[in-house]
């Protein structure tokens, strides 16, 4: 996964898809968010691959984590909306809040939470 951070190498664009504790695809083109809502928030200068983050977050269920090429910064895209400009800990706190309480339950119980959801509305 360090090759995204480097130019010209093969994973340098495109997204890279995780499952668990493994990468399943690399080098993926994501659906880009039509909404606009990267233009109305004071973050204009937010590029593609914060609008493919997005995107992807208001079709599926998936959790997008974004490392903005020019300043380093990091975002994550779920449910439709984008929290930028992250610390290290914020994002480890938002990602515990999310997956941990997964660990302790049954497939059932995960695949009909909503605690997902609700553990992103109240960070």
């Amino acid at each position: 996964l360090l090759q995204i951070f480097y130019p010209n190498t093969p994973l340098h664009d495109g997204a890279a898809i995780l499952s668990g504790t493994k990468i399943v695809a690399a080098s993926c083109v994501l659906p880009l968010s039509a909404s606009g809502s990267l233009l109305r928030t004071p973050e204009r200068q937010m590029g593609l691959r914060h609008r493919a983050a997005l995107g992807l977050s208001e079709v599926s269920d998936a959790l997008a984590l974004v490392v903005s090429e020019e300043t380093g910064a990091i975002s994550i895209a779920t449910n439709g909306r984008i929290l930028s400009h992250l610390t290290a800990e914020r994002v480890e706190n938002i990602l515990l809040a999310i997956y941990e309480p997964f660990q302790k339950k049954t497939l059932r119980q995960r695949l009909f939470s909503r605690h997902r959801r609700t553990a992103i509305e109240e960070l």
